[in-house]
């Protein structure tokens, strides 16, 4: 097998479908196995999974409460796959993501490869890694930097699709998004700040430079932006609050 797809999705209706169809379409034609834990979704992204499970021999659904790092490290223990791609079920893929897996696996597959919406890993640099964390926020940033630290981390700041997510619930904003209802949204804000505390040697880190300092081109004749990136520095006071301004502006929100 050359590549699996391991994800996670929860409550992700709204998009999963369209995913789906977009990724099997990139795809087409490469010896792929996609591979999704579902955290006990709430909408009908379940009964989505299924009606694409019993189409596509190719699939795997695996059911099971769990972070997004855990649960995408389930995915990748269940995968065979060379490479390992890391996609994200409220993202509609276009033809950048093939055009990226493409030059990826002709001439930059012995690195681990970040875009905007899409990771690339060799198997051997994820098993060396540890692999992904139990944690919801930094779950990715967290492996970025342990691969750094082997010198196999890499950066193209090109979207390979469009995220269907709320523009305010982007990101660590992602406990604002109107999936979740009030009470899990305070829950996940909550989570959030003990991921943060569980990584906070990363808040020290200058992400901003080590991922400007190790960016690639790949030769597809794109622009490359500076990484997205808004990390600011606050001290405790400052953090603190700052969640209380959050936690109330969570409650307020319908």
């Amino acid at each position: 097998m050359e590549i699996s797809v391991c994800t996670t999705n929860y409550n992700c209706a709204h998009a999963l479908g369209s995913h789906l169809e977009s990724v099997y379409r990139q795809l087409a034609g490469r010896d792929f196995e996609y591979i999704v834990v579902d955290n006990r979704s709430r909408d009908r992204s379940w009964e989505i999974l299924q009606r694409w499970n019993s189409t596509h021999s190719n699939m795997r659904i695996i059911s099971t409460r769990c972070t997004m790092g855990a649960g995408r490290q389930r995915a990748f223990d269940y995968s065979i796959g060379r490479f390992i791609l890391v996609l994200d079920t409220d993202v509609v893929y276009d033809s950048s993501l093939r055009q990226v897996v493409d030059r990826y696996l002709k001439g930059f597959s012995g690195i681990a490869l970040q875009t905007l919406f899409c990771g690339i890993f060799p198997r051997e640099r994820w098993e060396a890694t540890g692999g992904r964390r139990n944690l919801n926020t930094n779950e990715d940033v967290d492996m970025w930097i342990r691969l750094w630290k082997l010198g196999s981390m890499k950066w193209y700041p090109i979207p390979v699709g469009t995220n269907l997510k709320e523009s305010s619930a982007l990101g660590a904003s992602d406990y604002l998004s109107r999936r979740y209802p009030r009470r899990e949204r305070v829950i996940r804000l909550l989570r959030r700040e003990w991921d943060l505390l569980k990584t906070r040697e990363l808040q020290r880190m200058n992400l901003q430079e080590i991922i400007s300092s190790n960016t690639i081109d790949l030769g597809l004749g794109k622009a490359i932006p500076p990484w997205p990136q808004n990390r600011p520095q606050q001290t405790a006071t400052q953090h603190l609050v700052e969640i209380v301004r959050l936690a109330k502006q969570v409650i307020r929100t319908p």
